[in-house]
């Protein structure tokens, strides 16, 4: 029985492995090179506001209920607030509040889609979101969106609550993402590189086995 020892397995093993593990590297390289063309960063500024009637006075000592029943409604309409907040009616009155330069790289449709409103069940704060490749821009869209989220919703959907804005968006309390994640590219690239030099090995020693055989 032969001693089996590393020099014997490198001999046996070694090139097989080698080109593996370069084909991974290759592949990782590849991949990771790919990422960085592909980079992008996004940032979203969010401003919350309020929607809601104010209750008299005289109707919150009254026990019929009366009150529940307005914050209810008030509830009830957040979905149809979200619509419109969303809406390019309300993405063309928030461009108005925007500077000439901003206006120049920001159409209405830019706006609309960059706005995205949050709701939540029995709450009458809707989160407003603006999303763009720019951290100032962001912040700016989204406040000019509440501001004219302010001044139409009235004449939008009469009857609606009032539009109370909270604290003003700023570029300190913006969120960034960059896509696509570099490393997770990398461990893709390697372990694609890795297969295709695993099949490619075992081509070759199907092909040297079989012609051994004939």
């Amino acid at each position: 029985m032969k001693n089996v020892t590393l020099n014997n397995l490198m001999k046996k093993y070694g090139k097989p492995v080698l080109v593996v593990l370069i084909f991974a590297i290759l592949g990782a390289l590849v991949m990771g090179v790919d990422a960085k063309k592909k980079k992008s960063t996004t940032y979203t500024a969010s401003r919350q506001i309020v929607i809601s009637h104010n209750i008299p006075q005289e109707m919150r000592t009254m026990s019929s209920g009366a009150n529940i029943s307005i914050v209810g409604e008030d509830n009830n309409m957040m979905p149809t607030y979200k619509d419109i907040a969303e809406n390019g009616t309300i993405a063309q009155e928030a461009r108005k509040h925007l500077s000439k330069s901003m206006k120049k790289k920001y159409s209405t449709d830019d706006i609309k889609s960059a706005i995205d409103a949050k709701i939540s069940q029995q709450s009458l704060v809707m989160e407003l979101k603006a999303k763009t490749s720019s951290r100032e821009a962001s912040v700016k869209i989204v406040n000019a969106t509440a501001k004219a989220m302010k001044e139409e919703l009235p004449l939008l959907q009469p009857g609606s609550g009032k539009v109370t804005l909270l604290q003003k968006a700023t570029v300190n309390n913006t969120d960034s993402k960059t896509t696509p994640s570099t490393k997770k590219y990398v461990v893709v690239g390697f372990a694609l590189g890795a297969l295709l030099g695993l099949i490619i090995e075992f081509v070759i020693f199907t092909v040297k086995n079989f012609g051994h055989k004939e």
